[in-house]
């Protein structure tokens, strides 16, 4: 069986037929060709049911197949949002995601916590001055940063992606598929721009549900200390803003401070 092997696990296999899969929304969200993709997608779930002797679940795979290969691309509008879809793609998800709960899919939750540390860290990466001749100048800049880091660790990361609903105020700049976040980062330097901000996190996404996306986390840079990561978390609460939308601030460096001159020392025999 496949999941006995130590070279190419299950999780390993299926994941690369979800990176397939987010790759052929991607270039279909932007006007490309997601044939391909959905062709490879098709594949690897092919061979895999095939050699963890699958055959009843293969079997449908193929008769789902046999129906795509009229036309790989066909799209059908969403009933929520009247925006069209890639058809085959939500339902090869279906059969993936009944495959990680045969296997063991890994949990989310604590994979989301990992996810805040390292958003947490890359304060030091987009600040270090060997690095960049100075700090973020804007939210653009801060986004980039990040995004390099985050590629690092998410081979599935996505910019700008795709929401089937859109949210108040909420304009994803990056989505972690494998663990159905989206980060929105935010910049602000004074006292009045926190406040602006407070007000855009407490209206954005409450009630929010997806049937691929399920974390929230905004990435706050502040240009010097104004507002301490634990009073964002206690409005969240407060608010009653739900468990699953996080914030994590980070800030670039706070101007040196002079040193106040001390009066030359006195010799003795003065």
């Amino acid at each position: 069986m496949i999941h006995n092997l130590t070279l190419n696990p299950a999780e390993d296999i299926l994941t690369a037929i979800l990176e397939a899969l987010d790759y052929a929304d991607n270039q279909y969200s932007r006007g490309g060709d997601a044939d391909v993709a959905i062709r490879v997608a098709f594949m690897r779930l092919r061979f895999f049911l095939e050699a963890a002797s699958l055959l009843e679940a293969l079997k449908a795979v193929q008769k789902l197949e046999s129906e795509a290969a009229t036309d790989y691309t066909k799209t059908e509008l969403d009933e929520e949002t009247d925006e069209p879809y890639l058809v085959w793609v939500p339902r090869l998800r279906q059969h993936v995601r009944a495959l990680r709960i045969m296997f063991g899919e890994p949990k989310a939750t604590t994979v989301t916590k990992d996810a805040i540390q390292i958003l947490r860290e890359t304060q030091y990466s987009i600040t270090d001055r060997l690095c960049f001749p100075r700090p973020p100048k804007d939210e653009k800049e801060v986004h980039v940063r990040i995004e390099a880091v985050l590629r690092c660790v998410f081979s599935d990361l996505m910019r700008k992606p795709r929401i089937s609903k859109q949210i108040k105020h909420f304009e994803p700049d990056t989505g972690l598929p494998g663990v159905k976040t989206l980060i929105e980062y935010k910049f602000i330097g004074s006292q009045e721009d926190a406040k602006r901000v407070a007000d855009e996190v407490l209206a954005d996404t409450r009630g929010y549900t997806s049937r691929d996306w399920e974390h929230f986390i905004y990435v706050i840079y502040e240009t010097k200390r104004i507002r301490p990561e634990k009073h964002w978390h206690q409005l969240l609460r407060q608010s009653d803003v739900p468990e699953n939308t996080s914030v994590v601030v980070i800030h670039g460096e706070e101007p040196a401070r002079s040193t106040p001159k001390r009066p030359p020392l006195k010799s003795a025999t003065a």
